[in-house]
């Protein structure tokens, strides 16, 4: 189903072709935008507030001995370091294995198989029209030196596949999209004890 044919079946759409709709904020990462939509059984309306951010990809970076890549850095929603697996944003018409790949590389050197595209879930779907990949690259090893952004100060953590499950039921690993695309992975893959 296309995402034209999503909007058409949906239970609400958009009033008078998105007329009414305006730009509250923009800036190198978001669009934030007061949408207009009408209820297609009560006739309700009502406007909604909708962050256009850039789709994004989590990757599951496997070495050979069986342990996960993860990255400790500074997440400014809740004012402290978080442990998770590489990613970032998605550049437009871009690939989500190809960027997986590309984010992996930069934030730790590290490069392996060609990637696996596990699935796709929406960041957050009552207010952002972002979508979150996971993928998976086996096999990594270190080829070069991590590429950071001028705000990116990040650590890189080897952790064994077989402590993931534990360190998300501990509250270590709580970055939602993380935990939902490991777990996702480790429902198709169980690593060996």
């Amino acid at each position: 189903m296309t995402n034209d044919d999503a909007e058409s079946n949906a239970s609400w759409s958009r009033v008078d072709g998105g007329t009414h709709d305006r730009t509250i904020e923009e800036n190198w990462l978001f669009r934030l935008r007061k949408e207009r939509f009408r209820s297609r059984a009560s006739g309700l309306t009502h406007d909604f507030f909708v962050m256009h951010l850039a789709d994004a990809v989590h990757a599951i970076a496997l070495t050979p001995e069986n342990e996960i890549l993860c990255v400790r850095q500074f997440r400014a929603g809740s004012g402290r370091d978080s442990l998770e697996v590489p990613g970032g944003l998605i550049d437009p018409g871009e690939d989500p294995c190809e960027a997986g790949a590309r984010e992996l590389l930069e934030e730790t050197g590290y490069a392996g198989d060609p990637p696996e595209l596990i699935g796709s879930l929406w960041s957050n779907p009552s207010i952002v029209t972002s979508r979150t990949s996971t993928i998976v690259v086996r096999n990594v090893r270190k080829i070069a030196e991590p590429k950071l952004d001028h705000t990116e100060e990040l650590t890189v953590e080897r952790v064994p596949a077989a402590d993931l499950l534990g360190l998300i039921e501990m509250g270590r690993i709580d970055h939602a999209l993380v935990v939902a695309g490991l777990l996702w992975w480790l429902s198709k893959e169980p690593p060996a004890r």
